[in-house]
């Protein structure tokens, strides 16, 4: 009989949470929208008409929205465990002998479906809308993404091809008082054991060029985990084979750090049940999601420029999280 009572209690409150997680995550979607497009407009021209700029906003930020889905996750999870306790029925279950935590993963399991939906969505559909958008195509050919480097006497930036392979080639020189003698710029370098030699140059000119990344964030954000699969297996670059770890990890271990974010929010929950207003844990979800977004970016910033591990700076977050609410679950 209780059995039966909890498959019909899970039921609705995997529903409610998925559909509220759904929610938040679409409010969130659509105010970024809103704001990205009202500043976009500022390019409107004859070159670019407002539907093309209306279709590029609209496909990044499809993609874009994966970076506030942990957020919208929590936010959803904890309206849901807020309605569920105001209507009386976590007291319910917790009477009839239902642990908090087996009540806190049950309601996990909607946002975690959703998550698992625009997770694969996003590998199959929204990277190809953003990379397929005429708009943005014509933006990465005009604005091609430059890598600077300071030598004893130039200063050089260039956009990389590959490994061995630069165009958009940027050269100022200076003197010994750090003065401008002289700028320069070439089409197409070639780039080998820390040297850059320019192509397009009848003196076929070679710099020191000790660059070490190959693509920036923002770049490899929009490339598919079996094309950073190839991407990591084709190049040799201590530094970039990290960046690019860190971008599989990252993308690997989503749905785990949406896991273990519900498991520390439920914790709270349950920790001070007597305060139930929704708009009380909408701020605390905002405020967790800040706070689990700057302590994962500052541990990936480190491990990057210290080289240690980067699997370790994904984990460590994750680690804390499920550390802290095992605490308060124990309390509870």
């Amino acid at each position: 009989m209780i059995k039966n009572i909890f498959n019909t209690y899970s039921k609705h409150l995997i529903i409610r949470s998925f559909v509220i997680s759904a929610l938040v995550w679409f409010v969130m979607l659509f105010l970024d929208f809103a704001v990205t497009l009202v500043m976009e407009l500022e390019n409107l021209s004859n070159d670019k008409s407002f539907l093309n700029i209306f279709n590029f906003v609209l496909y990044e930020q499809l993609h874009k929205g994966m970076q506030y889905l942990e957020s919208s996750m929590l936010i959803g999870t904890l309206i849901s465990l807020t309605i569920f306790n105001q209507q009386g029925n976590l007291v319910f279950l917790r009477s009839a002998g239902f642990s908090p935590l087996k009540i806190v993963l049950v309601s996990g399991l909607g946002p975690l479906i959703f998550s698992l939906v625009l997770i694969s969505l996003d590998e199959i559909l929204f990277m190809n809308l953003a990379k397929t958008s005429k708009i943005l195509d014509q933006s990465d050919q005009s604005a091609k993404v430059i890598q600077w480097e300071m030598t004893d006497k130039n200063l050089i930036g260039l956009s990389r091809l590959n490994d061995s392979q630069a165009e958009a080639i940027r050269i100022i020189e200076f003197n010994d008082q750090q003065k401008i003698v002289s700028f320069a710029s070439f089409e197409e370098g070639a780039l080998d054991d820390g040297k850059l030699q320019i192509v397009d140059s009848p003196s076929n000119k070679t710099f020191d060029f000790p660059g070490s990344f190959l693509l920036p964030n923002n770049v490899l954000e929009k490339f598919s985990l079996p094309e950073l699969f190839q991407l990591k297996n084709s190049y040799q670059l201590e530094r970039d084979l990290q960046k690019i770890n860190s971008m599989l990890y990252a993308r690997l271990l989503l749905p785990i750090s949406i896991i273990a974010i519900i498991f520390l929010a439920g914790s709270l929950m349950f920790d001070n049940m007597r305060s139930t207003g929704v708009g009380r844990q909408i701020i605390i979800g905002i405020s967790l999601g800040l706070i689990y977004d700057l302590i994962k970016d500052l541990s990936i910033a480190s491990f990057l420029t210290y080289q240690w591990p980067i699997l370790m700076a994904h984990l460590s977050p994750i680690i804390i999280l499920i550390g802290i609410g095992a605490y308060k679950f124990q309390k509870i």
